[in-house]
């Protein structure tokens, strides 16, 4: 499996994807059922940015990344994605797509959900390396490090997922905004890390931990960063 994940900008200004009857809303999860419906599509999610509202980010779930483009080469998909482009992003801007083969289902990262049956949040972060292409290497030392986070992160509490793993294409910064450190234009390997919280709240109070003070060096120890982006995401799933 390998999940698509784009990012851009609403069409609409204050789009508000809680409220049930946005019309954005039911545009976009339209669109998305358009989507899978094609072959090789196994799922789909949305949400928006808390800190930054109109920014809207998608992911839909493919057996792989060969089943995607031979999807996007399928008769209607062009139109669907015209369609997509036309009526949900902002005129005059682009999304940016990216594809992470995370090893497991991202259901339980984007889709958290609380003992009480509400909704939680996703904290994305979109890491930029350089010099780009990272060696495999490099990639490998890295997520060896950053896997050493989940377990105390799971004795804090509040976790209900985590994902990790690299985009398979190169990209400029900023995705969601400007990354420190990159000038305009440079090209960046991307390592994209999903966390499933029960509440953005869960995840301040972790950052202000013990646990995660004395185990902040497999973050800040980890060669190669040249910039970084953490948001949080609300998702719902189509």
């Amino acid at each position: 499996m390998i999940s698509e994940i784009a990012i851009f900008e609403a069409s609409t200004p204050n789009v508000d994807l809680a409220y049930p009857e946005s019309q954005y809303k039911t545009i976009l999860e339209q669109h998305l059922k358009n989507f899978l419906a094609f072959d090789g599509a196994q799922g789909a999610y949305y949400g928006q940015v808390i800190e930054k509202p109109q920014i809207v980010v998608v992911v839909v779930n493919w057996d792989s990344l060969d089943a995607h483009m031979k999807a996007t080469k399928s008769p209607g998909f062009p139109a669907h994605e015209s369609s997509f482009r036309n009526s949900l992003i902002k005129e005059n801007t682009s999304a940016t797509i990216f594809h992470v083969p995370f090893k497991e289902d991202v259901l339980d990262a984007l889709q958290p959900t609380t003992p009480t049956g509400e909704i939680g949040v996703t904290e994305i972060v979109l890491a930029h390396f350089q010099p780009s292409p990272l060696p495999q290497a490099a990639k490998d030392a890295v997520l060896e490090s950053f896997n050493h986070v989940e377990p105390f992160i799971e004795k804090h509490g509040g976790l209900t997922g985590y994902r990790n793993g690299w985009a398979v294409e190169e990209m400029s910064v900023g995705l969601i905004e400007r990354g420190d450190g990159v000038r305009e234009g440079e090209k960046c390997t991307v390592y994209v890390n999903l966390t499933g919280w029960d509440k953005k709240e869960t995840h301040m109070r972790f950052m202000e931990s013990q646990a995660f003070k004395e185990n902040l060096h497999w973050f800040m120890d980890v060669e190669g960063v040249s910039g970084s982006e953490i948001v949080h995401v609300r998702f719902w799933e189509v």
